[in-house]
């Protein structure tokens, strides 16, 4: 599987090989450096320990939207996005300035929508709750926007890149 990921301020295309079957250690593909890793999940879903080049981290799960991790205690900011995911939002067209569509970052049920058509809604105000591998996660809107088009309703199995709202930025 491939990714974009942002870690801080650096973006990486990271890929998961299979490297020695279904047990570690993984080869990863970072950028275009191959780097062997040995990754244990220590808690399910949130923590893992990593060994790379002889130095082992512990990363665990802080917070996931926005998602950050700590990486040996130190937080940090992180986003990735799936090949799939990738492709869906390329086959979109976007609008002119100021449109933006919120896009389900994973396949899931969509709990709730937590607005209207119409409604203005400030930065940060919760749009939908979508639940994956058992985890509610609320999206948030990424400014002020008015809610231009909802495109899915509560109880909706979605697909992840699918778009669950049209958002169009307004003024402060």
């Amino acid at each position: 599987m491939i990714y974009e990921v942002t870690v801080g301020t650096r973006r990486l295309r990271v890929e998961l090989g299979g490297g020695r079957g279904a047990e570690p250690p993984v080869d990863v593909l970072i950028d275009d450096a191959v780097v062997a890793a040995d990754v244990r999940e220590v808690v399910r879903g949130r923590q893992w320990s990593i060994a790379l080049d002889g130095a082992t981290h512990e990363i665990t799960l802080l917070l996931w939207d926005p998602m950050r991790f700590a990486v040996d205690g130190i937080e940090i900011a992180v986003s990735a996005v799936d090949e799939r995911t990738l492709a869906a939002a390329r086959g979109v067209r976007h609008g002119g300035a100021g449109r933006r569509e919120l896009r389900a970052p994973m396949p899931g049920l969509l709990k709730a929508v937590h607005v209207s058509e119409g409604d203005v809604v400030d930065r940060d105000t919760p749009v939908v709750t979508l639940e994956a591998m058992k985890m509610e996660n609320e999206l948030l809107a990424p400014a002020r926007v008015r809610v231009t088009r909802i495109a899915a309703s509560a109880g909706t199995k979605v697909e992840g890149g699918a778009v669950l709202a049209v958002l169009e930025d307004v003024a402060e």
